[in-house]
């Protein structure tokens, strides 16, 4: 898995840069201060997965993760944030991260994050859906309830197992299907619930604390 960092505070940069180096299945491809030069320096690395930071002067990490994606749209982007603002961290998403994780989670977790997201799943970081989101109204809006009651008692246990960051290979071998009928479930799932990515459909299974629902 190759990586490219990027964030404007060179402590931390080189900090995570030297943890993950040391993890034998990761390479640190490069770093970046900033967004422009992430964007110069993408072609260059050809970064699997991209640890960008939330907060940067000049582009920062949501419009550099637009961009990126719109250069190579398979590339897989973790947002590091300092600071739980639910509607950035949902611009993010909006932009395509595939997850977001904070800068002051424990090392063991950035590296959880980054694989969970580099093999296709997602990532919520811990703490943040339970902090800032929460203060958004408990109950699900009732077009939300209404949308998550489309889905299969199947689809609702794969939707659940995304939003816990599993890809379509861990979901396959938790529920016993083969990875074929796990993309077939994702496609059925993001179509009934109108969003565009697993990312979207895996926040608004997260918000609603999805459990399980009877057939349709």
């Amino acid at each position: 898995m190759r990586i490219l960092i990027v964030d404007d505070h060179p402590f931390f940069r080189e900090g995570v840069k030297l943890y993950l180096g040391g993890i034998e299945d990761i390479e640190v491809a490069g770093t970046a201060p900033n967004g422009e030069q992430a964007l110069a320096m993408l072609e260059e690395t050809r970064p699997d997965l991209v640890l960008m930071d939330m907060q940067m002067p000049g582009m920062d990490g949501i419009a550099t993760t637009r961009r990126m994606l719109e250069v190579r749209p398979e590339l897989r982007i973790l947002i590091l944030t300092s600071f739980v603002s639910a509607e950035r961290l949902q611009e993010a998403l909006a932009a395509g991260a595939a997850g977001y994780c904070l800068k002051d989670a424990p090392p063991s977790e950035l590296a959880t994050a980054a694989r969970a997201v580099a093999e296709g799943g997602t990532y919520l970081g811990k703490g943040i859906l339970a902090g800032d989101l929460s203060d958004r109204p408990k109950k699900p809006e009732p077009v939300q309830s209404e949308v998550l009651n489309r889905l299969t008692q199947r689809e609702a246990e794969v939707l659940s197992l995304m939003a816990e960051g599993q890809s379509n290979q861990e979901i396959a071998q938790a529920l016993y299907l083969s990875e074929k009928t796990v993309k077939t479930h994702v496609a059925n799932i993001l179509q009934k619930l109108e969003v565009k990515s697993r990312t979207q459909a895996a926040l608004l299974a997260s918000k609603v604390r999805l459990e399980g629902r009877p057939h349709a």
